[in-house]
């Protein structure tokens, strides 16, 4: 049978020379703006490493390049938060009305409100575990998938990088406040306004450390509640693996996905509704992906038969033209 991906006019044997070269210019370009940062430089060297090592870390820096996507838009909001962003856009107290109205514990009080006065300790280390891991997991269950499930690892990773491209695009075009940012600032929205980790500072000070907020301090957007990419990050997970995985597995799915949930809402990070559009950017970039992988099915099927049509009418003596 003809193996598609080993044809030598594969796309996979041309565009892999993009990403090292890519990589480069975009470390150049952050240069000249005054962006470039330590870890810029460290991932483009793992990427020509990857790419010039051997054929194997090839493959893989192809199979993980929807990450390295993912994170260079991401990096790349901060620059679009200053094109595009402007106070009258962002979705402030209309928001929390919405909610409110929504999803209120009693009138005028919001289930963030609530919370932001009744929390305890045990619950908020409990919180705090989704957040902490939710970047680590999401690489270190691509890098499992590759050695057990590529196919699976390939729609998760494409997933995983358009549900973050329609959030980047939503935080560009319909920026929204957080929680802690009502709570601390009001409804005036101020653009000088410093990212906050919001209930998970007291983590920081129950744990005596600073990791939340010099992590959250980084943050490339503060209006960009909606949709929730914490939220979205399990439920592709859950999404993805649904069909090929059992119910052994999948209440692991289930709870990781419903465990973010509360602590997005309980930690003050999003409203309900943000949770709720981050499971519905999941389901529509899940979609859109199975999609284009179910029509490149076809096409790669389609190309194969093509390939083995001249072979088979060679072993049966030609077309059956009569000369």
């Amino acid at each position: 049978m003809v193996n598609v991906d080993d044809d030598p006019g594969s796309w996979k044997d041309k565009w892999w020379m993009a990403l090292p070269a890519g990589m480069v210019a975009y470390c150049f370009l952050l240069a000249l703006v005054g962006g470039l940062r330590i870890e810029h430089v460290a991932i483009t060297l793992a990427v020509i490493a990857l790419a010039w090592i051997g054929p194997r870390t090839r493959q893989f820096l192809i199979d993980m390049s929807p990450y390295l996507f993912l994170a260079v838009g991401y990096d790349l909001v901060r620059y679009g938060r200053e094109a595009f962003v402007r106070p009258q856009n962002v979705l402030g107290c209309g928001l929390r009305k919405a909610d409110l109205a929504l999803f209120a514990v009693s009138p005028g009080v919001t289930i963030q409100d609530w919370f932001a006065v009744h929390h305890w300790p045990a619950v908020d280390l409990l919180a705090a575990v989704p957040y902490l891991i939710f970047i680590y997991l999401a690489f270190i269950y691509a890098a499992y998938l590759y050695f057990v499930d590529r196919p699976r690892m390939r729609f998760y990773l494409w997933s995983l990088a358009l549900a973050n491209y329609i959030a980047y695009a939503m935080w560009l075009i319909v920026p929204a406040a957080p929680p802690w940012y009502i709570r601390t600032y009001g409804c005036a929205i101020d653009m000088a306004a410093l990212p906050s980790a919001a209930g998970l500072v007291r983590v920081d000070h129950l744990l005596g450390i600073r990791y939340f907020h010099d992590f959250y301090s980084r943050a490339s957007s503060v209006f960009g509640a909606m949709p929730s990419m914490h939220c979205a990050y399990p439920m592709i997970g859950l999404l993805t693996a649904w069909k090929s995985i059992g119910w052994k597995t999948r209440p692991l799915h289930l709870i990781y996905a419903l465990w973010m949930f509360f602590a997005a809402i309980y930690l003050g990070h999003h409203w309900v509704l943000d949770a709720l559009a981050g499971w519905l950017v999941s389901v529509v970039a899940v979609s859109v992906v199975s999609l284009v992988r179910r029509y490149a099915t076809s096409q790669q099927a389609a190309r194969a038969i093509r390939l083995l049509v001249p072979s088979e009418q060679h072993q049966h003596g030609g077309t059956g033209v009569a000369t």
